[in-house]
């Protein structure tokens, strides 16, 4: 016999996997704790491997996660003008990573190991005594490097794996007494690479295509033919060079900023927001719009973005003063922050003197203010361009030849 109640609906199935679209998925991988998550998570079904695998989501992945530090590379201010200096370098180890520590132990930081190539310049006849590596740029892992004196043979090298690319860009840049200001950009996402000069004119060379290409109307009708004074620098798909104005009187009274922007080939000239002489860097961040930029005030971080009309705000200041720094400022003198990179909620800066040459490497996470410190016992002072140098996240591994996934 039946019963008067109403029978109670089943709930719904929960939707399979299956059904979730790949914009979903990649959400969903987004929120993995680590790239050994992604990697396990990439295995299991061949379509998850594609999405995980896509550049833009692999991306995204690594610009949210702090990237595996291995150290500092510092560089003296040379006995010649930038860029034909050769620096003296040093390496500050800023590791707690058993693996870290591996890479920085068998890494050759100092190129010693890069081998002398023929110089077209000597060809030339050019009484040069200088056949050693300069460093002109980091990231992603690779080192960025010249020879000669005007530093028209390159060498992009990966310190860690030993193997270096060798460059020559006589076909778009003449040997002349102007130098050229390069830069190195890095797709970690599967280890290509854009090296990017710049002179009275411009032109990049892709790791892809194994060529360069000049930009037909570059920097000059945005600089009216002025050159940056150094090399520039990377920030995840940009690459920017300073103006150094406070430097260089005779030019206009406010920092500018030359930036490319990798993915669309696009140059733009940024007006500083901040007082001329504040350090600063270039960052990019998803989550506040892409380009975006951290400047220091005394012993504060500022972080600047960009409002509706293009305008710069401040967003947020991050004061650095703790007990440790207040001990330090005031036993060792230490008053001047350095920002020297901006990464996944992360700012890297030096902590200095002008009265020792010893400093301190600061990594702040922005998101709890915990700050570690690595300490640089320099007899010497190192402060010329400095970068903090990165492991690359491994592409991941092609299920085909490394597992067996389910075919989805």
């Amino acid at each position: 016999m039946e019963s008067g109640g109403a029978k109670k609906p089943k709930p719904s199935p929960a939707p399979p996997v299956d059904a979730l679209g790949d914009d979903l998925i990649g959400e969903i991988f987004l929120r993995l704790p680590d790239m050994a998550s992604l990697a396990s998570a990439a295995l299991t079904r061949k379509r998850w491997y594609r999405v995980a695998s896509d550049p833009a989501v692999f991306r995204r992945f690594g610009s949210l996660r702090r990237p595996p530090l291995v150290g500092f590379l510092l560089t003296d201010r040379g006995d010649e003008l930038f860029p034909r200096r050769c620096s003296n370098l040093r390496f500050v180890r800023a590791y707690r990573n058993p693996n870290l520590a591996s890479a920085a132990a068998v890494g050759d930081f100092f190129f010693e190991d890069l081998p002398a190539v023929d110089s077209d310049e000597e060809d030339e006849g050019w009484d040069w005594e200088d056949d050693e590596w300069r460093l002109r740029g980091c990231d992603g892992g690779l080192l960025l490097l010249s020879r000669g004196r005007y530093g028209m043979d390159l060498a992009v090298y990966d310190p860690i794996a030993r193997t270096a690319v060798f460059l020559k860009p006589h076909d778009v840049f003449t040997a002349s007494t102007h130098m050229v200001r390069y830069a190195i950009v890095v797709d970690e996402t599967d280890g290509s690479f854009l090296v990017i000069g710049v002179d009275y004119s411009a032109a990049v060379f892709s790791s892809h295509t194994g060529k360069w290409t000049k930009f037909e109307d570059p920097v000059s009708g945005e600089l009216d033919g002025y050159t940056p004074p150094g090399d520039g620098m990377s920030a995840g798909r940009f690459a920017y060079w300073r103006s150094d104005t406070k430097k260089r009187r005779s030019w206009i009274g406010v920092e500018r900023i030359l930036v490319l922007d990798t993915s669309t080939m696009e140059w733009s000239v940024i007006d500083a927001p901040f007082p001329l002489g504040e350090s600063y860097c270039v960052a990019d961040m998803p989550e506040h719009g892409g380009l975006c930029l951290f400047s220091s005030k005394e012993q504060t971080v500022q972080l600047w973005v960009r409002n509706s009309i293009g305008g710069w705000v401040l967003k947020k200041e991050f004061p650095l003063m703790n007990d440790w720094m207040k001990k330090v400022r005031r036993n060792e003198w230490m008053k001047r922050v350095r920002i020297l990179a901006a990464r996944a909620g992360y700012v890297y800066m030096e902590f200095w003197s002008i009265r020792k040459p010893n400093s301190y490497l600061l990594v702040l996470n922005l998101r709890t203010m915990k700050m570690a410190v690595f300490r640089n016992d320099s007899d010497e002072p190192y402060r010329g361009p400095a970068f903090p140098f990165f492991m690359r996240l491994e592409p991941l591994l092609d299920p085909d030849n490394n597992a067996h996934p389910n075919s989805v």
